[in-house]
């Protein structure tokens, strides 16, 4: 790149945020107004020029820069779900209502490497922190991998089948029947999942408890958070999903042994507590946020299909290789071939969407991306004539990314810094960590 050319190439680098792919476009734009005296010489006038936009992943190990933006995006979600927020169109009625920080996590496998706290690991050992063994198996050869690999892939199946219990659970608190409930009360969440060390899924949720017609009216006086907690355990209790082995044998997926419940603190006078199982909003959101955009932490960021030749040639534990065998091997099983574990093998057979909410809980993704760009497009107005004026665009994917590694790392410098002025400072949630 000639040095005349370099500071268009930087501010289109500055203006992606240090992107570490951005999509390459050519726009070319019909700028109409209406009006009969505008700056314009001519009442049409076409422009073609080139234009970079954000690749828009969400994982930090692919783009830092744009999973910061859908992290930001995510924590204002889930805040507005908890505190509300009028601007995203949630009323802030919602900060008084009972809500819990639910942590459901897998059962055992098999005893994996640990750090219990006060006395040594199954094995005997002290484990550091940073130990590479733990989370693996202690006997690899008894570790029920096929089960572990099948929980992860139904774990979807488990949170239907907790919510639907939740939601049983209340209805029989409030003596009413499940139909005669939903006339009443309303169950409104967001949950991320969340890799554990031995590559099983956990979900974190928030779960508020609205009225009819969800964030929009509140729940009856009788519906408590103890009503929401003592559901919550039921719940989780008794959940069930069916699965079928490879050899046809049954298998029964439950949730594990550690339910973790939380009040959640949103600053409202009915819900601030002095007690020990309280924890504060803006950690839960920015708790959600920041797992929402990680990937499984096992596999060292791989986001695509593998096959088993790939699988031998990654940077993963041997612990993480077999789970994505163990998910090659059974996507083979014809009876098990819609699970579509081949597909998911590299995720270590979860299928599922990271974050998820239900339709009333906040705003949505869209809802604040259509606003940032509507407020590029008021600003574009304005730069050429003002309000009335009327932008058709076309677009033409012309290029991805960088041309050389100079201008990758150059970019990577620009993200680097881009973040180190927007770098967050939310703490994490206390006591959420499972790492068995």
């Amino acid at each position: 790149m000639g040095s005349s050319a370099f500071p268009q190439w930087r501010a289109r680098v500055e203006g992606v945020g240090g992107c570490a792919r951005p999509v390459k476009l050519n726009a070319r734009t019909t700028l109409r107004t209406t009006l009969p005296h505008s700056r314009l010489e001519l009442s049409t006038r076409v422009e073609d020029r080139s234009v970079w936009v954000r690749c828009g992943t969400r994982r930090a190990a692919s783009c830092p820069a744009c999973s910061a933006r859908y992290e930001a995006d995510a924590y204002h979600l889930v805040r507005a779900g908890l505190c509300g927020d009028e601007s995203k169109g949630v009323p802030v009625a919602v900060a008084a209502r009972p809500t819990a920080f639910v942590t459901l996590t897998a059962p055992s496998f098999g005893p994996v490497h640990n750090r219990p706290g006060t006395r040594p690991c199954t094995c005997r050992a002290w484990h550091r922190e940073d130990d590479p063994r733990l989370g693996t198996p202690i006997d690899p050869a008894g570790y029920d991998y096929e089960a572990a690999v099948l929980w992860n892939n139904r774990a979807g199946a488990l949170w239907a089948d907790f919510t639907r219990r939740v939601r049983r659970a209340l209805a029989h608190a409030g003596g009413l029947t499940i139909r005669d409930s939903t006339r009443v009360l309303a169950l409104s969440y967001a949950k991320v999942a969340e890799y554990q060390r031995r590559g099983q899924v956990h979900f974190h949720a928030a779960v508020r408890l609205d009225g009819l017609g969800g964030h929009a009216s509140n729940p009856p006086a009788w519906a408590s958070a103890d009503v929401l907690a003592d559901a919550v355990r039921a719940a989780a209790a008794g959940t069930e999903v069916l699965a079928e082995r490879a050899d046809r044998s049954p298998l029964v997926l439950t949730w594990g042994t550690q339910l973790d419940i939380q009040a959640v603190d949103t600053g409202s006078a009915s819900t601030a507590t002095s007690g020990p199982a309280q924890v504060e909003a803006g950690k839960v959101a920015a708790y959600i946020a920041k797992y929402a955009t990680k990937s499984t932490g096992v596999t060292d960021g791989v986001d695509h299909r593998v096959s088993a030749a790939e699988v031998e040639r990654l940077n993963a534990s041997a612990h993480a290789k077999t789970m994505m065998r163990t998910a090659l091997a059974l996507a083979e099983v014809s009876h098990l071939a819609g699970l579509k574990l081949g597909h998911w093998a590299h995720m270590l057979g979860y299928r599922g969407h990271f974050l998820t909410k239900s339709r009333a809980f906040s705003t949505t993704f869209a809802a604040l991306r259509g606003a940032r760009a509507a407020w590029t497009i008021a600003q574009h107005q304005l730069d050429h004539g003002g309000p009335d004026l009327v932008l058709d665009t076309e677009w033409t994917v012309i290029g991805f990314g960088y041309r050389t590694p100079e201008e990758h790392t150059f970019a990577a410098a620009i993200a680097e810094r881009s973040l180190s002025r927007l770098k967050d400072k939310r703490p994490t949630v206390a006591g959420t960590e499972t790492s068995k």
